[in-house]
């Protein structure tokens, strides 16, 4: 079992990674304040939730901080695609070519975040197993 946690916790560490360098790549810190929110939000969850989930004793909190991230960067993500559309902004409409536009919208970033809150609770299950 320990090896699992391992396993789960680097999945957990490399999601992290990802999101970092997405958001740094979409938000270029520097640009507008705005920018700053996703990239500081992603940088938490690489450092602190990743320090929370190695001890039992601060995995609940790591679990906790986790689904916030995951389900706040997912609404985040969802609000943005659904604007976008809505305005506009978007460089194909649903109507013209859905496939293409459901590709331009955030769902591909949304299935990331929703891969990040599930090895989260993965793990947490596994270090609950551990005695």
């Amino acid at each position: 079992m320990k090896s699992q946690r391992l396993q789960l916790w680097m999945a957990l560490v490399a999601l992290a990674v990802g999101a970092c360098m997405l958001h740094f790549r979409i938000h270029p810190p520097g640009e507008e304040l705005t920018n700053l929110w996703p990239n500081l939000f992603s940088v938490i969850d690489l450092v602190l939730v990743s320090a929370l989930f190695l001890f039992r004793s601060t995995a609940l909190l790591g679990l906790l901080l986790n689904s916030f991230l995951a389900f706040f960067g997912i609404i985040m993500m969802g609000d943005l695609s659904l604007t976008a559309t809505l305005t506009g902004h978007m460089k194909v409409m649903p109507g013209q070519n859905f496939f293409g536009w459901f590709l331009l919208t955030t769902f591909p970033d949304i299935m990331v975040a929703l891969a990040d809150f599930l090895v989260g609770l993965a793990l947490y299950r596994a270090i609950l197993a551990e005695k």
